[in-house]
């Protein structure tokens, strides 16, 4: 009889699996001691592990930090803010990125973590006793989408890794790597058809969070698309694996009142706080519980309203002071990353997306401030340093809009800063400030210069400008949770907290459409994607107002692969697919380096990162490592030695 040990050996040696509880929504079983063979022959024992599959996609990445740096800061979209332009540089922009770095260690360890799981559950299941075909068909179907989901991440992050499709319950010393086209078509391609089979509609019990068949269907077309990359351009077997990501994507278009999906009818709505809980575009999400001690770690549970924020507290009086009405407009920051111009700028004036995922005005929360000398010069007068001996009265030698702003009040309610992507001219900032509003442009915070011949746009150092200045862009706000609901919805426990209790989405209807359009450009058809655009995205819901449909609307000569990346950028930004799209594409060097210029010049993006390094903490376990290898372009494998 084999014996369960409280921890899952991850596999190949590489980190381990707690299996306590952990889920607000899903309870795991802790069998302890007893024999994994009698604890797995019941449902509770194989539902308990079933549910432990969760656990480090909701513990380790969505909602956490790293995943931030390295899906979304690794891309094109969005970049370290000035003042962390250092900070996890390794990640966003692959200053030094190698085997050692903890974060890539990490990354691995959970994920083959989460395939041992799978792989565990599949090796049981069979003989687990007493159980419905309901339970059983639906316990295959998770476990089947959970190695699938995990070994995708892997493959595109690492290549060639070793394919593993049974439990490791006991210490494993050597590695052999599998060409990541077979463990596409052998594990992962199998997999998630296996589960769009096997999943059910609603989720088991009705927990949330839970995969089902319309999160098996996403993670069939998203596979199916990444697997194209790997054949010959235009190629058939490449529009073979096209077709299959078109015709996967199309089902979930076609059935989406049979697969519970309903569309709102404005973008926004999609990201209210009200509808977190109880979306109806999310096909699969990551919970976290309203009850942290039900979180994997109670106080560290979803964060991502703290990444993606200008510095506003303490400024002009703005406050987090949950005695305010207002606080809630203002939670704690972390001020982590920051939108690119280029990102800014994709949105023409028509789109009502801009609006909803970006906010540029800022509400006075103090019940009044009166805007000083300093503070005025930091915003409006960048050049500005007080002489000695210089009155508070003395405005002088501040610019227009800085001399009028002073003394100017504001109440609570009022808009006392405007962080805009347009460029402002000084006659539009003195017109703001007479009104006691500070406005800063993009012209403030970005630098344009010329790389290679073309124009980029790249943050403002600190040292180039005013502290205050080169903390002020718009704020990303798809993470929200400061808006507000009627139904008393709070998905963050205090405005001075970092805990949030967002779910966090990991695949959304609109990805469909996208890739069904990406296939027909692919297949030769540009006219039947720019329909399944017009038809499924470029809706009356996107449309500001004041503008008409027709200005959103697209024709077949827009269809390209540019446009497609354009149109993801919009619609997807900060779900965690950015570095995938340019990784699939083959744009990330290109994009990488001229839609996201570091502002020290340090952006040394090459082939090199279109895979990850394998992590020295693997590979020092191994006892064929220098077999095993490095992947291309990092340094070589080297044995540390053990002579002290």
């Amino acid at each position: 009889m084999k014996k369960f040990n409280k921890y899952f050996v991850g596999a190949l040696l590489l980190g381990a699996t707690t299996m306590g509880l952990t889920s607000c929504d899903l309870d795991e079983y802790n069998p302890s001691s007893e024999g994994a063979d009698a604890v797995f022959a019941t449902q509770q024992g194989i539902e308990g592990l079933v549910n432990q599959m969760y656990y480090n996609f909701r513990w380790k990445y969505y909602g956490r930090e790293d995943p931030v740096l390295y899906m979304e800061g690794a891309g094109d979209l969005f970049q370290n803010c000035p003042e962390k332009d250092t900070y996890g540089m390794q990640l966003t922009r692959f200053v030094d990125l190698q085997g050692d770095r903890s974060q890539v260690g990490g990354a691995w360890n959970r994920v083959y973590d989460n395939v041992n799981l799978a792989n565990t559950v599949l090796e049981y299941l069979p003989e687990t006793k007493n159980l419905s075909d309901e339970y059983r068909n639906d316990y295959e179907g998770e476990a089947r989408f959970t190695r699938a989901y995990s070994y995708w991440w892997l493959v595109e992050w690492f290549g060639d890794i070793e394919m593993r499709t049974k439990g490791t319950g006991s210490p494993t010393f050597t590695a052999q790597r599998t060409d990541r086209k077979v463990i596409y078509d052998q594990v992962i391609l199998p997999d998630a058809e296996k589960a769009a089979q096997l999943l059910p509609v609603q989720p088991l019990h009705g927990n949330v969070g839970r995969a089902t068949k319309k999160a098996a269907y996403g993670i069939l077309a998203r596979t199916y698309l990444a697997r194209a990359q790997y054949e010959a351009a235009g190629s058939a077997e490449q529009k073979a694996f096209y077709q299959k990501a078109y015709e996967a994507a199309k089902y979930v278009m076609d059935h989406k009142a049979e697969l519970g999906i309903s569309l709102y009818s404005t973008y926004d709505e999609i990201w209210q706080t009200k509808n977190n809980k109880t979306n109806t575009e999310f096909l699969w999400v990551v919970t976290h519980s309203t009850n942290s001690t039900l979180n994997p770690q109670k106080n560290n549970p979803n964060r991502l309203h703290l990444y993606f924020s200008p510095r506003l507290l303490k400024r002009a009086g703005i406050t987090n002071d949950a005695s305010k009405p207002l606080a809630w407009q203002s939670p704690k920051e972390s001020a982590l990353m920051a939108p690119t111009y280029y990102l800014l700028n994709l949105f023409a004036d028509w789109d009502a997306r801009y609006s909803s995922l970006f906010q540029e005005e800022f509400l006075e929360s103090a019940t009044s401030y009166t805007w000083d000398k300093a503070t005025a010069a930091a915003y409006l007068a960048p050049g500005y340093v007080a002489a000695d001996g210089e009155a508070e009265t003395d405005l002088s030698r501040l610019p227009a809009a800085a001399a009028a702003i002073v003394g100017k009040t504001v109440n609570e309610g009022d808009v006392v800063f405007r962080f805009t992507r347009n460029v402002v001219t000084d006659a539009e900032k003195l017109a703001a400030a007479n009104q006691g509003i500070a406005v800063v442009g993009s012209n403030d915070f970005f630098k344009e210069e010329s790389l290679d011949g073309r124009t980029i746009h790249r943050f403002f150092k600190p040292t180039e400008t005013t502290a205050y200045m080169s903390q002020s862009f718009p704020r990303f706000k798809k993470y929200r949770i400061w808006d507000g609901d009627p139904n008393g919805t709070i998905l963050l426990d205090a405005p001075t907290n970092n805990i949030g209790f967002g779910d966090v989405p990991v695949m959304r209807y609109a990805e469909m459409p996208l890739i069904a359009a990406e296939c027909q450009i692919a297949l030769g058809n540009p006219g039947e994607a720019a329909s399944i655009i017009n038809s499924e995205i470029r809706t009356q819901r996107v449309v500001a107002p004041g503008h008409t449909l027709a200005e959103a609307q697209v024709s077949a000569n827009d269809m390209n692969i540019e446009w497609i990346l354009e149109e993801r950028a919009r619609e997807l930004c900060g779900e965690w697919l950015r570095w995938f799209d340019l990784k699939r594409t083959k744009k990330l060097v290109e994009y990488k380096k001229y839609h996201n210029p570091a502002m020290n010049g340090d952006n040394p993006v090459s082939e090199t990162n279109y895979l990850w390094p394998i992590p020295t903490s693997y590979l020092d376990k191994l006892e064929n490592a220098e077999e095993f290898g490095q992947n291309p372009g990092y340094n070589p494998y080297v044995r540390a030695s053990k002579d002290k």
